[in-house]
């Protein structure tokens, strides 16, 4: 089931991905619409990262090709911002937490060019909307795992852009903070801006994404949540590795679940 969008903010075609002559991805074949909280789903191995990855041109495509805003990624970067998983990062980088988040400016400063008040602003503000304003001074080093997921995240933030592609931003961190982060990205939804989330957790991903894409080193779904995250789809993503696949489909069934719940 795959549901064309007109005038998509970003459209994959034929993208096929090989790791050593060996597919990790191929033929994924979607278009996704602005304004959106989009949610990545499927099993370990499925190519959820690669596939953003591959977005942001971080891994060139074996086939295939990408466009972001109707253009290629070359001319639009800077409407792009990009958050890594948080084990992929030296967080033993002598930095200050503020300092962390000032970098999220530097793509809009153009080549030498210092940040200024501005960009320090910028940068305190996004720090406000994921709550870590008291944390500005501290070095990131002494942050706990979700403490940093959220200084991340307001680094995305203080980049100013149209798109966010996240890699696995709850990972590490408690219910409350995913909560919490999960409300910030359904704003930022509501602004306008689209995001493209990697995901894991079937259940908060009925209660907060609006769009999913069920990847199993293929395409098996891109559409609206209510249409997508159906018992026979999640059969064919997830198959015998679906341990709550019980549990999920009786959600589905007695339809028990709500964008809007926490």
């Amino acid at each position: 089931m795959i549901t064309q969008v007109p005038q998509p903010v970003l459209e994959v075609h034929d993208l096929t991905v090989s790791y050593d002559q060996h597919p990790v991805l191929w033929n994924v074949d979607l278009s996704l619409p602005a304004g959106q909280l989009i949610g990545i789903l499927g099993p370990n191995g499925a190519g959820k990262s690669t596939l953003i990855k591959s977005i942001m041109g971080l891994i060139p495509p074996t086939s295939g090709y990408i466009k972001i805003f109707d253009k290629p990624l070359q001319e639009v970067r800077t409407r792009i911002s990009y958050v890594p998983q948080r084990e992929s990062v030296d967080w033993n980088f002598p930095a200050s937490v503020l300092d962390v988040v000032v970098m999220g400016t530097y793509g809009k400063l153009g080549l030498f060019r210092r940040p200024g008040k501005k960009e320090v602003q910028v940068a305190q503000d996004a720090l406000e909307q994921v709550g870590m304003t008291a944390f500005a001074n501290r070095q990131i080093s002494e942050l706990s795992g979700g403490q940093q997921q959220r200084v991340f995240i307001a680094r995305a933030l203080a980049q100013q852009a149209d798109l966010y592609l996240m890699d696995e931003p709850f990972a590490g961190v408690d219910m409350a903070t995913e909560t919490a982060i999960f409300q910030l990205l359904q704003d930022m939804a509501r602004a306008g801006k689209t995001v493209l989330v990697v995901h894991h957790d079937i259940h908060s991903a009925m209660n907060f994404f609006e769009w999913v894409i069920m990847l199993n080193l293929h395409l098996v779904a891109s559409g609206p949540k209510d249409q997508v995250m159906t018992e026979e789809l999640l059969r064919k993503t997830y198959g015998g590795k679906l341990n709550l696949l019980t549990q999920v489909t009786d959600l589905i069934r007695k339809q028990d679940f709500n964008p809007l719940k926490s």
